[in-house]
């Protein structure tokens, strides 16, 4: 049996432009291919035990692929992906969901998609001054959780207003967003988010400029070849996993980026 996706809001009437605006958050990836990754995981065998929630609204679910080797299948709004692992991944699925210690990356081989998005927001909570660089070409749905989005949302707003940028302005800009969802909406994200116990855990992981910039980059360069991918696909063309930089492709990506095709 498959689990249900970790919740995203779209099962939720819309009341308020508020509302609206928080359901549509994932609909670039869906309507360009990102919801996944393109390479089809090995056949797999997941834990009747079920998933675990993270405290970041990804959902966590150890298993075995057909080989016998453990994998962990990662259930987002935005994403979905299945990773191959050098041991049980159990443990490693429970304390995505404890609520304090740094997070640890699944392996240092073949991190998950996560495990990218949190050196880059550990990174700039930790050093929040850096939103000067990073914020101009990370797209704010880079982040496939509803709390990452959020977080990294309000990072932007608070830099963008000359605001102090910390755990506390940022708890608070995601808290009044939202209090303007219908009540509805408000319930199911206050059952489903732990903005406070993620930032605490963000604050105390440990992300360097370097690793931080080079996750920032995989994780644009890896949803821009898959929509590029997506878009051939759609127009008859044979996908590829780096798809051919023309002029004008080259010129949609971020400066930092345009040397890395």
């Amino acid at each position: 049996m498959t689990p249900r996706p970790a919740w995203s809001g779209h099962h939720a009437e819309p009341r308020t432009d508020a509302d609206r605006r928080w359901l549509a958050r994932f609909d670039r990836r869906h309507h360009h291919g990102l919801l996944r990754r393109s390479e089809l995981p090995a056949e797999s065998t997941l834990r009747w035990s079920g998933p675990v929630r993270g405290i970041d609204g990804a959902l966590y679910h150890p298993g075995e692929d057909h080989s016998g080797t453990p994998v962990i299948t990662v259930w987002s709004p935005g994403y979905q992906e299945t990773v191959p692992a050098h041991w049980p991944t159990d443990d490693w699925a429970d304390h995505r969901a404890d609520t304090a210690g740094r997070f640890l990356p699944l392996s240092s081989w073949r991190p998950t998609r996560a495990d990218h998005e949190d050196l880059v927001l550990a990174y700039l909570v930790q050093r929040p001054r850096e939103l000067a660089d990073l914020g101009g070409w990370v797209p704010v749905d880079t982040f496939t959780t509803h709390v990452r989005y959020g977080i990294y949302e309000a990072m932007l707003a608070l830099h963008a207003d000359n605001e102090t940028v910390t755990p506390a302005t940022i708890e608070d800009h995601v808290h009044r967003s939202t209090d303007a969802l219908s009540p509805r909406l408000a319930q199911l994200v206050a059952e489903s988010m732990d903005t406070v116990s993620y930032l605490r855990r963000l604050m105390l992981t440990p992300s360097t400029s370097i690793e931080s910039l080079d996750a920032a980059v995989y994780l644009v360069m890896t949803d821009w070849r898959a929509a590029s991918a997506a878009s051939s696909a759609h127009a008859g063309k044979q996908p590829t996993g780096y798809p051919a930089a023309s002029s004008e492709r080259t010129r949609i990506l971020p400066a930092q980026l345009q040397d890395q095709t």
